[in-house]
């Protein structure tokens, strides 16, 4: 094999030297708190005039839910500010003596029960908000729901044991006369839950950012990545297959793979007779990465290129640089002849974003 021109050589010095200087260049982004009005969140926690734990618990839901809000907002801080939730440790205290309120309110009224047997969940509920705060998330939740016949309850942290209840029973008419034990848990999980209000418009505020900022990083990838066919979307999922199997919604993927893409080129080539040196030749790119969310994106690949010309081989094979999604400049050699070549992706105006999408979706 010959060795590489002075004019080779300095076109893949060139490739390399982008390649590795800037493939490590991902975007940066960061998360911006927003203000948080706990008076107008407080204000929103209603309760049914006959609920039975309007007087014995849901005072001190309230006056937690203020609590959990206060260190919310102390850790969020002001508009374009970062999210601390790490520093919350303020609102512990009041996790803990809510839980233990609650837990102690209930298991006085149902801990002899023989049809529910439910110390057990609420201790572990107690002990759960004895030990958490906001930073955790691990906020529980009283939930219930009927399967068949069978009423349960349960709190959505820690192991989510459920118990078992009858829709009503001599031991929920000694709690309140005119309820039923179905009443009852629900009217517990009006006056409990609300505790999470604060964390909950957090949650709910902040997934909401997250769609529109996974939205537009598609509608962007969509509209500035490289062109790609049915068959390069495909291994391009393969390729990230641990990012597109998340059990949640993910944004584009950060690279595309480049497999037997076909490329329009306007060839050079010096070893060609007079008359001959520049024409249209068809490239194939066999395969390549486009990086196309760096700050300058960048695609190599390995690419062959044919065109007709009577005093030079018609093939000649070497690599493919693509810079910003649009522009592509690359080399071939065969033999004694070198080519240069540069093309803008066509294939691009011919790609329907939507179909795109949906090939991704698949």
């Amino acid at each position: 094999m010959k060795p590489f021109s002075p004019r080779a050589s300095r076109v893949i010095t060139l490739v390399l030297f982008a390649v590795f200087s800037l493939a490590g260049n991902a975007e940066e982004t960061t998360a911006s708190g927003n203000s948080i009005d706990c008076d107008a969140l407080v204000e929103r926690i209603k309760i049914s005039p006959d609920n039975i734990y309007k007087d014995t618990l849901f005072p001190q839901t309230i006056n937690t839910a203020r609590q959990v809000c206060l260190s919310l907002r102390q850790a969020v801080g002001g508009e374009g500010s970062t999210p601390d939730l790490s520093r919350i440790t303020a609102d512990q205290p009041a996790l803990r003596e809510f839980g233990a309120r609650a837990a102690s309110i209930v298991i006085g009224q149902f801990g002899q029960s023989t049809a529910i047997s439910l110390t057990a969940n609420f201790n572990e509920m107690a002990t759960q908000l004895a030990t958490t705060n906001i930073a955790t998330g691990k906020l529980p939740e009283f939930r219930t729901r009927k399967i068949g016949s069978k009423h349960l309850g349960w709190f959505s942290t820690g192991n989510e044991k459920k118990f078992e209840f009858p829709p009503n029973h001599p031991d929920c008419t000694r709690v309140a006369a005119n309820k039923t034990c179905v009443q009852i848990f629900n009217d517990f999980m009006e006056a409990f839950n609300p505790y999470r209000i604060a964390y909950d418009a957090y949650v709910t505020s902040q997934n909401q950012q997250l769609l529109q900022n996974i939205n537009r990083d598609w509608e962007r990838f969509l509209d500035v990545s490289k062109s790609q066919t049915a068959f390069e979307v495909w291994l391009t999922t393969l390729w990230h297959r641990k990012h597109f199997q998340q059990d949640y919604i993910v944004g584009p993927p950060r690279s595309q793979v480049i497999a037997l893409h076909p490329q329009l080129v306007y060839e050079y080539v010096d070893d060609a007779t007079d008359g001959n040196n520049a024409e249209f030749g068809l490239a194939i790119e066999w395969l390549g990465l486009n990086y196309w969310d760096l700050k300058v994106p960048l695609g190599f690949s390995v690419a062959s290129v044919y065109s007709d010309r009577a005093d030079v081989p018609d093939i000649r094979t070497g690599v493919m640089l693509h810079i910003d999604n649009k522009y592509t400049i690359g080399w071939g050699k065969r033999g004694d002849a070198e080519g240069f070549y540069f093309s803008v992706d066509f294939l691009k105006l011919l790609q329907n974003k939507k179909q795109q999408y949906e090939r991704y979706v698949r």
